[in-house]
């Protein structure tokens, strides 16, 4: 299973339920002002350079209109961040109780607090329903327990 992580810059400092379900419903329409928007509008490329100086060793790819795909150098970890201009979705494989898997977070979580650190992103978990702004590893490892007890039961069930 592909595992996501959404990353968001919150317009007023703090990512919300509310912010979310705008975004799920309107963020893939063009027809929205700026004002409504919950998040900040952002540069891909920009943001790209911005993860390139906490690890140069990412693979950049193109992607639709001006969005990019880094790719973690090891490809058999499955790490993809894939920036658009509202944000970034970071994208790994998900194996239950499994070492690997706490690796594959780890790295995760170095991205996600960097963006954090760096420019105030926020986190949002689907499968889980989680919003973060990536305060602690210990967040992480409490992360990990809840993947591990819920995502068996979803992957059965769906």
């Amino acid at each position: 299973m592909i595992y996501e992580i959404h990353l968001y810059i919150p317009k007023t400092g703090k990512l919300t339920p509310t912010m979310l379900e705008w975004l799920f419903e309107f963020g893939q329409r063009d027809d929205q002002p700026e004002a409504h928007w919950p998040v900040y509008k952002l540069k891909p490329h920009a943001l790209t350079r911005l993860l390139l100086k906490l690890d140069p060793s990412l693979k950049a790819y193109r992607g639709p209109l001006d969005d990019v795909e880094l790719h973690h150098p090891m490809e058999q970890l499955g790490i993809v961040l894939y920036v658009h201009d509202r944000g970034v979705i970071l994208f790994f494989p998900y194996m239950a109780y499994s070492v690997y898997s706490r690796v594959v977070l780890g790295i995760c979580y170095t991205y996600m607090r960097y963006l954090y650190d760096a420019a105030g992103f926020w986190s949002y978990d689907p499968q889980l329903d989680l919003i973060s702004y990536a305060d602690d590893y210990l967040a992480l490892e409490e992360t990990a327990i809840l993947m591990d007890r819920i995502m068996p039961r979803l992957l059965e069930s769906g």
